[in-house]
């Protein structure tokens, strides 16, 4: 089961951006890369955020590994015909959506492979890279995600999720006054935060 939740963002910006949060699954029994190495664990979607159009979506996939295609597939309304803008390394964001991320060390597969959002092939990517440090209160730090969820501390990832969505309409976005106070809020006042989070309405 795959939730989507809508969070309307006052002012403008422009573009569109994504956020991943993944967990590491399993890959079947005896998968090997291309140079024949084994692969026993890839990394799987657990929850996004996309910013396009005066909102910010949260995919939530609820914490099971079973509901990635539905997460998936949502990515793919959400993203169509657009420039996906994201910031990673490794290109992580963009090619766990194509579905050809193995793992930090080793090259992307030349074909999608694992689970992928439909269409990703044909969009057009942008890394924007290193992005400027804001001021943000604490969450949840990036690689404790998968065992914060675990613990059933939800809400803390998605403030951590929505967070990372501000940094990159801030980063990226060409926000007016009203995006970037918002966007400001979102990531230094938990209590706001929190308040956009439990005031989502299901899409």
């Amino acid at each position: 089961m795959t939730s989507s939740y809508v969070i309307p963002v006052p002012g403008r910006f422009s573009g569109c951006y994504l956020d991943l949060e993944t967990v590491k699954v399993p890959t079947p029994d005896g998968y090997r890369m291309p140079n024949g190495e084994a692969l026993k664990r890839r990394w799987s979607v657990t929850m996004a955020g996309v910013a396009r159009g005066g909102f910010v979506w949260i995919v939530d996939g609820n914490g099971r590994a079973a509901a990635e295609g539905n997460l998936l597939a949502r990515l793919g309304e959400l993203l169509a015909g657009a420039e996906v803008r994201y910031a990673a390394t490794r290109e992580f964001d963009e090619m766990i959506c194509r579905g050809r991320f193995t793992n930090a060390r080793r090259a992307h597969l030349p074909v999608p492979t694992f689970p992928a959002v439909p269409g990703a092939e044909t969009l057009a990517w942008r890394n924007l890279g290193r992005l400027p440090e804001y001021p943000r209160g604490d969450d949840v730090a990036s690689r404790d995600v998968p065992a914060a969820l675990a613990e059933g501390r939800w809400d803390l990832v998605a403030v951590h999720l929505l967070r990372d969505v501000a940094e990159l309409i801030l980063a990226g976005g060409n926000p007016d006054d009203d995006c970037r106070i918002w966007c400001e809020l979102v990531l230094t006042d938990c209590d706001f935060a929190l308040g956009a989070v439990y005031g989502w309405g299901e899409d």
